[in-house]
């Protein structure tokens, strides 16, 4: 199965990022929500004073009740203590609401700016990209990586708050007994030693996991794609092998995360336990000297603020490694987001209305640096003209019409239409003035008629009507109970391989370009039905600038002329009869593809019209 070389994506080549640049590739994302941010740290400022106050009011309480100094004390004071307290408590609920509405005013928002931004950088990329990348590793970064550097960026909303209570409750420690405030902040670097320690491996082990679950994705999306071919060649157990190697893969993967992370805070409890009871021998016994340097209840007090120090230290060391695995998540989306497409939109040229002449200039043309496709490779096409490219299966057919569709980038030369280098033109607006279909035939889920008006959703009902009739569309809806409103399912599943080449065909015919790609468009429909779009194909093509990659017959024989294409270069060109008179490798490509295709072929009888098979036996 294919995801088995998941190894083929040269992960090497991913550019990698400091802390220093996520942190501020994060703070300016969250500019935007500035308000919303302020409001929740003065929120979590007034619920900081609140949890200061109430050790206060019960290290009151125990100084007050004292056995040896009941004298004077009334219940009043004991209820008077209690209300306080239960204020305070509304007081932190009221707080911690609102923090809450202001965190929700902020991350849905920023997910939704995010995950618009990750999709914004995939439609802009060019094929070379989709190449490298698998579509179930891509999906992850649009929905997983998104929502874990999501998760990070609530989290460090947090981290505002728990940095100002560590601050605040460090004074009132400092005002309460200096030397048993430094000793409680001697713990912190120690602290801190053991996080940074700490971050590489979770840095690694969070990045592992994510590619992990990453390879889940592309291998599941695969396989729901492949599910026919895997029915039919029976191996759907062997199937489920290859994805239970992946999914241990990935359990192997989120086991090492979670362990790395279970065993970092055993460390971080023992360290504030020993700070608490260091803190407890030294008050107890500054308290059991008699001395006026800390009482009992001041001892209280102190203990009571160690947890309200060491917890937001330790929650914030917590929240560390879990900012980590968000940003080992925005590493990844980072890399989709700053990949620079090799196809710019750099041109400003705009034009309503083009003849169609096409000029390529000595071009050279390679997906990969080692393997040459095209080496200065020159056509011209006239406007309004027919031409059919035939050749074998690499010989570079497909990559001519890559390469003026600007799918991909070539390296050398020219491609001109109308005079004006491609590159020179706006690329939303060249592409208007192209129509392309595909070999493979791709809908998306939706109607039919959401499907043909793809590329024109303000097309008149006349044109609609009209590209209809010519891809002979109507004839399917004659049997579709629901018309141009039935759904086509995922990928065009609900129909036939035929349907939805006709559809995709009648999408690109609503389009009215100037310029007509076929790609080899007629090879999935029966001969039947091509030989009814046939006559069709021709009117449309009349004033229109046609290239055809063709395996019909009836397609090469009609074509104004036929280029024979091989490794890259062009070997032969002319009429159908022209070419079959040099009994050449046109004359080849006929006799093995073509010739069964004629109307009066028999396998035993020849079908090359006389001229020709004379030409052949001079």
């Amino acid at each position: 199965m294919g995801w088995i070389f998941e190894g083929i994506e040269r992960s090497e080549d991913e550019r990698r990022y400091s802390d220093r640049e996520l942190v501020q590739r994060s703070i300016k994302r969250l500019a935007p929500y500035r308000r919303p941010i302020i409001i929740s740290s003065a929120t979590t400022i007034f619920l900081t004073l609140i949890s200061l106050l109430n050790p206060l009011i019960f290290g009151y309480l125990i100084q007050t009740l004292d056995v040896s100094n009941l004298t004077g004390v009334s219940f009043t004071v004991i209820f008077f203590a209690g209300m306080c307290y239960l204020l305070l408590s509304v007081l932190s609920w009221i707080g911690d609401y609102t923090i809450n509405v202001q965190v929700a005013k902020v991350v849905p928002f920023f997910m939704v700016t995010l995950r618009g931004d990750i999709f914004d950088a995939l439609q802009k990329q060019d094929m070379k990209f989709f190449d490298q990348h698998r579509s179930g590793r891509l999906n992850s970064r649009v929905s997983s990586d998104a929502a874990d550097y999501g998760g990070a960026v609530s989290i460090v909303l947090v981290v505002i708050g728990q940095l100002l209570i560590i601050i605040a409750v460090f004074f009132v420690l400092a005002l309460i007994n200096l030397q048993l405030a430094l000793i409680t902040a001697s713990v912190v670097p120690a602290l801190i030693l053991i996080s940074f320690l700490f971050r590489k491996i979770a840095r690694s082990t969070s990045m592992s996991f994510r590619k992990a679950h990453a390879s889940v994705n592309a291998a599941i999306a695969e396989s729901v794609n492949g599910i026919q071919v895997s029915k039919a060649f029976g191996v759907e157990e062997e199937s489920l092998d290859d994805f239970k190697e992946i999914n241990q893969k990935h359990f192997q993967a989120g086991f090492k995360r979670s362990i790395s992370m279970m065993l970092f805070f055993p460390f971080v409890e023992l360290l504030s336990a020993s700070a608490t009871v260091l803190i407890l021998l030294v008050g107890g016994e500054l308290a059991l000297s008699g001395t006026s340097i800390i009482t009992a209840a001041y001892l209280f007090i102190f203990i009571s603020y160690l947890n309200n120090f060491f917890f937001p230290v330790t929650q914030l060391i917590s929240f560390y490694t879990q900012i980590q695995a968000g940003f080992a998540a925005f590493e990844r989306i980072l890399q989709v987001i700053d990949t620079e497409p090799s196809v710019q939109d750099l041109g400003n040229v705009e034009k309503e209305t083009i003849t169609g002449k096409i000029d390529f200039q000595h071009v050279d043309f390679a997906y990969v640096p080692e393997s040459p496709v095209l080496t200065d490779f020159s056509l011209t096409i006239n406007p309004g003209e027919k031409l059919a490219i035939v050749g074998h299966t690499g010989a570079g057919k497909t990559s001519i019409i890559a390469l003026l569709t600007r799918f991909y980038e070539f390296q050398k030369g020219k491609i001109l239409v109308d005079g004006t280098h491609i590159r020179d033109y706006q690329l939303k607006s060249y592409r208007n003035h192209l129509g392309v279909v595909l070999q493979t035939p791709f809908l998306f889920n939706g109607t039919i008629l959401e499907n043909i008006t793809y590329g024109r959703k303000n097309a008149s009902e006349e044109d609609l009507k009209q590209a209809l009739q010519i891809s002979r569309v109507e004839e399917i809806l004659e049997y579709l109970k629901d018309g141009l409103n039935t759904s086509v399912g995922e990928g065009g599943s609900l129909l036939s391989t035929g349907q939805r080449q006709l559809i995709s065909f009648a999408r690109a015919l609503l389009a009215d370009p100037k310029i007509l790609i076929l790609d080899e468009a007629t090879s999935s429909v029966d001969a039947y039905t091509e030989s009814m779009i046939q006559e069709s194909l021709e009117e449309l093509m009349k004033g229109r600038t046609s290239i055809v990659i063709a395996h019909r017959l009836s397609t090469v024989k009609n074509a104004d002329r036929i280029i024979v294409i091989d490794h890259g270069k062009i070997i032969e060109e002319g009429t159908h009869d022209a070419l079959l008179s040099l009994d050449g490798e046109y004359a080849t490509l006929y006799n093995t593809y073509f010739k069964h295709q004629e109307v009066d072929w028999t396998p035993n009888g020849p079908s090359i019209p006389k001229e020709a098979e004379m030409a052949y036996n001079p």
